[in-house]
């Protein structure tokens, strides 16, 4: 009877163990794209402004709630901190990874890039993911329409994934240019 019973019982309580920790995995990763800022979203609006009431814009559709993204690709959401006159746009862009640079562009009430804070980066470690460091991202700080984004180097051995950012920098600053009356109504 102990032959029978056993087996069922060790594969129930592992299945019960790996369940919970698929929980506790995509608890740690995932990224919410329902209109309502997770935990590192927050985060990273602190670390780039500081304190705020940052909401996420979202728009109501028949059935439910998504983030605002102007019908751009790259863009993931648009968070806004209308009091201060700030905005944040989450893009996913293409380094050498497709897909590789998640991040946070801060743009200022004046039109220029104030920081950046990467949600993820899926680039090769070492060589494409150093763009994700303080001393490369605080290049574009203050960065705006008016700026050349070209005048920042390429970092060496990141090709790819340098013009990745300058890319998200540059359609970040774009559209908030194009849309700053909708983001701030």
């Amino acid at each position: 009877m102990k032959s029978k019973v056993m087996p069922p019982v060790v594969l129930t309580i592992i299945c019960i163990v790996v369940c919970g920790l698929l929980v506790i995995a995509h608890d740690a990763t995932h990224a919410d794209n329902t209109g309502v800022l997770t935990p590192e979203m927050k985060k990273g609006c602190v670390e780039i402004f500081g304190e705020g009431n940052y909401e996420m814009l979202t728009v109501k559709n028949d059935h439910s709630t998504e983030p605002v993204t102007f019908g751009v690709k790259q863009i993931t959401s648009v968070i806004r901190d209308k009091q201060n006159k700030r905005c944040l746009f989450e893009m996913t862009c293409d380094g050498y990874a497709k897909g590789g640079l998640h991040l946070l562009i801060g743009i200022n009430d004046k039109g220029a890039i104030q920081g950046m804070y990467f949600l993820s980066i899926g680039e090769t470690p070492g060589l494409g993911a150093k763009v994700a460091d303080k001393e490369y991202t605080d290049r574009f700080n203050g960065l705006s329409i008016e700026s050349d984004i070209d005048s920042i180097d390429d970092m060496t051995a990141a090709t790819y994934s340098s013009k990745g950012l300058k890319k998200a920098c540059d359609l970040a600053v774009e559209t908030y240019t194009v849309r700053k009356g909708e983001i701030f109504r």
